[in-house]
């Protein structure tokens, strides 16, 4: 194998999506390592992610197919794009897949796959001069085809189980209906003396809990089945969150850029929920979703901030990288929210302060007037001298002042 450059879909299952640069890999061996030769293309791109069980490195010690091949590739780019990739696959347990044709037609008509399993096996020596962050463990299978043969081997296993269960029906039921009725037993209550209603009412809760330890319960979706949700509210979440995810990893791999800013759209989103699901997808839960990518992506450096908005299912977020945030926005943040104690604390003071400051300008008025009536000498009396005219003689007198006798009333 000769180098090959590994890109990445920003867009899984979209063909005419632009994919972004991942490394520049070539294959390396290690000491007590298990080393495959096998050909790859000049150029790969992972556009899907899979939870399977055969995407699992740890499933390879239990292969006995011998049709899956390992090795490892080092990173030469010198990007050091390699160490975020893994950990996106680490925390979300799925493995990056890549397909591709053969560069030998004689190893099959299907197109063969590269896996990169999310579970890294641990590199314990290296040679000299070479970084463990920029190795990458793969998987290859020479024709996809023979993942179908590999569950219908499954199936048929599973096939010839339910064929002995139902050629042993009755044997099956006793052993199901024993492990039932088994958590039931320190529940008996005798019953054969008669007692009474009270009796009767025992006996026959007793045989209802009896009888309900024998039905068979509900089926329960396996436990082991980590496949992320594609429907309903929680895919359309899903897909959100590794939409946003995607667009930050962009972000962090491209250091000429210190800024972003994230747009979310409710109305966009909830077109392809259910009716009787559309509450669950809220612009709270959209924004909780970008908020933890953004910790996540930032490892806790990074600062997201709301962006004023005139709709309300309508948001952007402004992400900025670190030392690179506005002061104001920083304020803002750091400002938190004032509890209703303190605002009423505040409101408080102010309008003390308010009332001291028109007291001591009344006080200062005063004493202005005093001032000028001992220079003076006059005295001023019946200053506040209660107006005792009737309507008419107002009215009388409003009509007979001049001109300047009304505008010294309202100077």
């Amino acid at each position: 194998m000769n180098e090959t450059k590994l890109l990445l879909s920003p867009d899984p299952g979209n063909p005419n999506a632009k994919s972004d640069f991942l490394a520049t890999v070539e294959p390396i061996k290690l000491p007590h390592k298990t080393y495959d030769e096998f050909n790859l293309p000049f150029e790969l791109t992972f556009d899907g992610y899979t939870r399977d069980p055969w995407s699992v490195a740890s499933s390879r010690d239990n292969d006995t197919s011998r049709e899956w091949k390992c090795c490892y590739l080092r990173s030469t780019d010198g990007r050091n794009r390699l160490p975020g990739f893994l950990k996106y696959l680490h925390d979300r347990k799925k493995a990056a897949i890549a397909k591709f044709d053969p560069t030998d037609v004689s190893l099959g008509q299907g197109r063969a796959l590269l896996v990169v399993p999310f579970d890294q096996p641990a590199i314990e020596q290296v040679p000299d001069g070479v970084d463990k962050n920029q190795l990458l463990f793969v998987l290859y299978l020479r024709d996809e085809s023979l993942l179908m043969k590999t569950s219908k081997n499954g199936q048929s296993q599973k096939q010839s189980v339910s064929n002995v269960q139902q050629q042993h029906p009755s044997r099956t039921i006793q052993q199901q209906t024993v492990k039932k009725k088994a958590p039931a037993q320190p529940m008996q209550i005798n019953t054969s003396k008669k007692s009474g209603l009270l009796g009767n009412l025992l006996g026959a809760r007793q045989r209802t809990e009896n009888h309900l330890s024998v039905v068979r319960g509900p089926t329960r979706t396996d436990p082991n089945d980590l496949s992320t949700p594609t429907t309903g509210a929680a895919g359309v979440i899903s897909s959100f969150r590794n939409k946003i995810s995607l667009e930050l990893e962009r972000f962090a791999s491209d250091p000429t850029m210190f800024t972003t800013k994230l747009s979310i759209s409710l109305a966009t989103l909830s077109k392809e929920v259910p009716l009787n699901e559309r509450d669950k997808v809220t612009m709270d839960v959209l924004k909780y979703v970008v908020y933890e990518q953004v910790e996540e992506v930032g490892e806790d450096k990074w600062i997201a901030a709301k962006e004023p908005g005139a709709f309300l299912d309508e948001c952007t977020i402004a992400v900025y990288k670190e030392g690179h945030c506005p002061p104001e926005i920083l304020e803002d943040i750091n400002r938190g929210e004032i509890p209703d104690e303190i605002k009423g604390q505040q409101r408080h003071l102010a309008e003390a302060q308010s009332k001291m400051s028109q007291k001591k300008d009344r006080l200062k008025t005063e004493e202005m007037l005093k001032q000028n009536k001992m220079e003076d000498n006059v005295t001023v009396l019946n200053t506040n001298k209660r107006d005792r005219r009737t309507m008419e003689q107002i009215q009388k007198d409003l009509m007979t002042e001049t001109e300047d006798e009304k505008r010294r009333r309202f100077e």
